[in-house]
């Protein structure tokens, strides 16, 4: 069984991701005893342009692995290493991609040349860290850290076709705050 979920979203809290733990050993237990597996899918909120998130903050990607390594140490405590290991599989993105989709989904059209820069200086993709695309996007005067805040940005392409009914998209922001502000 594929169970998928999201984390880093505004808002979220700890109790949240101990729920997806939750979830998964209570999916396993309505599925009997036999040798099904439980494979816990995480991804990365990320804002989508054209939705009523397209604007929002996003979790720094090392947070979001670390939120993976709590998930998965919850559910290991919550069915036992054994049952962990022979039933439950939690698997998230790698850093590296969650560093470039952080900054490239945005849809931040300057970001094609510090793209172009790291495959110039041989960069391979698949392991670059936060350090080195930070500084590759300061190479360019852009700011990695920017990237991961609430945007509005005029230079981000899609602000000429957004669409998004600009109350709906602050009655999300504004509900996100006040549950973030709960105890």
């Amino acid at each position: 069984m594929m169970l998928y979920f999201i984390v880093g979203a505004p808002g979220e809290t700890a109790a949240d991701r101990h729920a997806i733990a939750d979830y998964a050993r209570d999916v396993r237990k309505r599925l009997g005893d036999g040798d099904t597996a439980v494979i816990v899918k995480i991804t990365q909120f990320q804002p989508t342009p054209g939705t009523l998130g397209q604007r929002l903050a996003m979790a720094d990607p090392d947070t979001v692995q670390e939120y993976v390594r709590q998930i998965t140490d919850t559910l290991r405590d919550l069915v036992g290493p054994a049952a962990f290991a022979r039933h439950y599989r939690v698997e998230g993105p790698s850093a590296a991609r969650m560093h470039l989709e952080a900054v490239c989904l945005r849809g931040d059209r300057r970001v094609g040349h510090v793209l172009a820069d790291l495959y110039d200086a041989g960069t391979d993709p698949h392991t670059l860290t936060r350090d080195q695309f930070a500084a590759a996007l300061a190479a360019r005067g852009l700011d990695y850290d920017h990237h991961l805040r609430h945007m509005d940005d005029t230079v981000l392409p899609w602000h000429t076709v957004d669409s998004v009914n600009p109350a709906a998209e602050q009655q999300l922001a504004n509900a996100l705050t006040k549950r973030k502000a709960r105890p």
